[in-house]
């Protein structure tokens, strides 16, 4: 799940320059971070409400997977259309977390309402944090995020491919798969800071005005994986809880 935007804006950093027209700004990136996240509601609603309990339920994951993954490789290898392609890749996203939502509503209702609420704290709070100065994102800070983002993507990648084969050492359940999901929870937590930096340079470096779509959707990308994850921990937490 390593976020594509983190080494992207290492090279558009390298690369901005004086001879690009209107530029990026704080409140134009926050515009476009909030309008992109509510877009992803709104699809997540409407897939819920339509979808799911339908025999469109796994087409409609399987579509918006797919159709975001497509959108999020366009959006990394052409930034300069991400004005197009991150609110594509909203909607799409949106579609399949709406239907797994309600999937996992049916498991224990509510659930999907107090991921939504922590993963939004979270925002909150790590947004205090790199603001007030508590956590600096130095050179440092930057390569050990992205060097423990790189170490889940790919214990992902590995755990996928095992599961070709029959195998499935991920944890999904009990503590060690609680303690597993917070670790992950926690590692994308920190890509956060790297997101509102990424927003802070591109305004400080003068660059284009499409990198205002750019980070937006690099934010979204982190607020996903975040969702997705607390979903799980939320989930093995209740299912522990229910067993005892």
């Amino acid at each position: 799940m390593a976020n594509p935007v983190i080494r992207i804006m290492e090279k558009e950093n390298e690369t901005a320059a004086v001879n690009f027209g209107q530029t990026a700004t704080l409140a134009g990136s926050i515009r476009k971070s909030i309008g992109l996240v509510l877009l992803t509601i709104v699809a997540a609603v409407v897939a819920a409400h339509y979808l799911a309990d339908t025999g469109l339920a796994a087409a409609g994951i399987g579509a918006g997977f797919i159709g975001g993954f497509i959108l999020a490789m366009i959006t990394c290898f052409k930034p300069g259309i991400a004005e197009y392609t991150a609110p594509g890749y909203a909607v799409f996203e949106g579609m399949a977390l709406g239907v797994i939502s309600m999937q996992f509503e049916q498991m224990y209702y509510g659930v999907s309402a107090i991921a939504v609420g922590i993963t939004f704290a979270i925002m909150i709070s790590m947004l205090l944090l790199w603001k007030t100065g508590i956590i600096a994102v130095t050179d440092k800070t930057r390569s050990t995020i992205i060097s423990m983002t790189v170490a889940v993507a790919l214990f992902y990648f590995v755990g996928l491919a095992a599961s070709f084969f029959g195998v499935d050492f991920m944890p999904h359940s009990g503590i060690m798969g609680i303690a597993v999901s917070v670790i992950i929870s926690a590692i994308a937590a920190f890509n956060l800071l790297l997101d509102f930096d990424n927003i802070e340079k591109s305004v400080a470096n003068g660059m284009p005005r499409y990198m205002e779509y750019f980070t937006a959707f690099g934010l979204l990308l982190t607020l996903v994986w975040i969702y997705v994850e607390i979903l799980r921990l939320v989930t093995m937490v209740m299912s522990l809880f229910e067993d005892n």
